[in-house]
């Protein structure tokens, strides 16, 4: 019987339902993530399908380092230093303010809570997740800007409600809550964990610069975000700073520097444990409803429904009301810098309405022990843990399945599209500077090897090559249009050294633009990336 399963095998049959829930509905608008929950929670209602409990240390020690990490070392430094205001506001403000509109509305409905245990409620609800908006945003097309200011908001809020979340349960705990005492220790422990992430990137960055081994490069990848998350949570701070910083100063400083072969390896390692990881994370979050749902009587469950109803009001409008008051009332600018035009409301809207709730959330929850029972016979945990699960399937289904209708209806698409061509002709023009660069040096390499007749019929037949490209992406910014050839295809035969060479004028010149902000994150991490498959093919 399937009862008599154990974790392992659990975990295999886990496994094989996300793989065939992403290739059936692979071409599916709607995002993997909120299939997952909803598959999730019809699986735990199946009498015969095992009780799998989420561990909130699993979630919160393994799953948390990895997906924080992942999507801080893919994100741009620049862009997040470019939209640091929004960014802060969002992942501190934000996180403060809901906290403190929550434990308000749970105090008001149930006064047998006390304030640390309500604020308690309010951290864990607090953050939006940064798994489940990057999942929705990137199968959505979401504007670049959007996706980097939710992205940077994702990254830094789970730190502002972890440590929230801890000060709130010790004055649960103690019955102490100082609020002087709560700033000073959250100042205290982002600098600490700053400074830490920095340095930990540099020792692993100059670390892994001297090792060639690509297994080995694997392997202290894989290991970064444990030890940047989990000496910094064992002294008493929350570890995601550190992750996040150590994340980005890696992917900005150091992997452009790697070889090719490590970066082409951990990009695939790094997005399919991703996917793997996210995948759990949701579809456990589903498999939780039932036993969430039996802790309650059925005479208070009616009234514990209307309440949860009424705490997902307060999170989503909570939402809207700091994200338009903060944009107009502190003059900062949610999606530009201060030289540029206000944001348009459709943006603003947009970014009030991606507020998802996931896993994370769930576990904070879970983390929570058990307290003496209030009026009803009710256990403050369990209501903690119902309300949070309330917000996050009610945000990951209610705003997730309506994102992409709002964005048509809204005009956003429109932006995107715009955005998307935009960045096609910045891509092609980054070519076009590539190619350049080549022919530079080509006409150069050729006056010095004129005695090698063999070397110099290759390099005439290189430079016949690269001006053809030359010409063809000359007219393919005219057209905008995108290429499907490339000279390095069209050449028979070639002599591989000089092949790899080119490659490195190439990647020198690419390097030059990115480092003269003439190009883009995206632009530099595509090209890198073709260059480092034509290095790859070549050895």
């Amino acid at each position: 019987m399937i009862h008599n399963l154990d974790q392992i095998e659990v975990g295999i049959i886990l496994l094989g339902i996300i793989a065939l829930v992403g290739i059936v509905f692979q071409k599916s608008s709607i995002p993997i993530s909120l299939l997952l929950v909803l598959i999730g929670m019809g699986l735990s209602f199946i009498p015969s399908f095992p009780h799998i409990y989420l561990n909130p240390n699993l979630v919160l020690e393994l799953f948390l380092p990895l997906l924080i990490y992942q999507v801080s070392a893919d994100t741009s430094l620049r862009d997040v230093f470019k939209h640091i205001q929004p960014i802060l506001l969002l992942s501190i403000g934000h996180v403060v303010f809901i906290t403190i509109l929550v434990a308000i509305s749970v105090h008001y409905l149930f006064p047998d809570i006390s304030w640390p245990l309500a604020c308690v409620l309010g951290a864990v609800v607090s953050p939006p997740d940064d798994v489940a908006i990057v999942s929705i945003a990137e199968k959505v097309h979401l504007p670049k800007r959007i996706i980097t200011i939710l992205k940077g908001e994702g990254m830094f809020n789970d730190a502002t409600s972890l440590i929230l979340f801890r000060f709130s349960l010790a004055a649960v705990i103690s019955h102490q809550f100082v609020i002087f005492s709560v700033v000073t220790n959250f100042v205290a422990v982002v600098a600490g964990e700053i400074l830490y992430g920095v340095v930990l990137a540099y020792l692993i960055g100059e670390l892994r610069l001297k090792i060639q081994d690509p297994i080995l490069q694997i392997l202290i990848s894989l290991l970064t975000p444990f030890l940047a998350y989990i000496p910094a949570e064992k002294l008493g701070c929350s570890g995601v700073i550190a992750t996040v910083v150590c994340g980005l100063l890696m992917g900005h400083f150091y992997s452009e520097r790697f070889t090719a072969e490590v970066r082409l390896t951990i990009r695939t390692v790094w997005t399919t444990l991703g996917y793997i990881t996210q995948s759990f994370l949701f579809l456990l979050v589903g498999l939780e409803l039932p036993y969430i749902l039996e802790r309650f009587s059925a005479e208070a469950s009616t009234t514990i429904f209307l309440y949860s109803l009424l705490i997902v009001l307060v999170v989503i409008a909570g939402r809207f009301i700091w994200v338009w008051c903060s944009t107009y009332m502190t003059n900062f600018q949610l999606l530009n810098n201060k030289k540029a035009a206000s944001p348009r409301w459709q943006e603003l809207f947009i970014i009030s309405w991606s507020g998802m709730r996931g896993g994370i959330s769930l576990a904070a929850a879970l983390a929570v022990p058990s307290l003496p029972l209030i009026s009803g016979n009710i256990d403050p945990r369990d209501l903690v843990i119902l309300f949070v699960f309330a917000v996050i399937v009610a945000t990951l289904l209610i705003q997730g399945l309506t994102l992409p209708w709002l964005l048509r209806v809204l005009g956003i698409t429109k932006y995107g599209r715009r955005e998307q061509l935009n960045q096609q002709i910045g891509e092609v023009l980054a070519q076009l500077e590539l190619n350049k660069a080549v022919l530079r040096w080509l006409e150069e390499f050729k006056e010095l090897s004129k005695d090698n007749k063999k070397l110099d019929e290759e390099i005439k037949f290189r430079i016949h090559l690269y001006s053809e490209y030359k010409t063809q992406l000359e007219e393919d910014i005219k057209s905008r249009q995108t290429l499907q050839i490339h000279p390095q295809k069209m050449a028979p035969n070639n002599t591989i050294l000089l092949s790899l060479k080119i490659l490195e004028v190439e990647r020198a010149e690419l390097m030059r633009l990115w480092h003269e902000k003439k190009i883009n994150h995206e632009v530099k991490t595509k090209l890198l990336r073709k260059l480092d498959l034509r290095a790859r093919n070549l050895s």
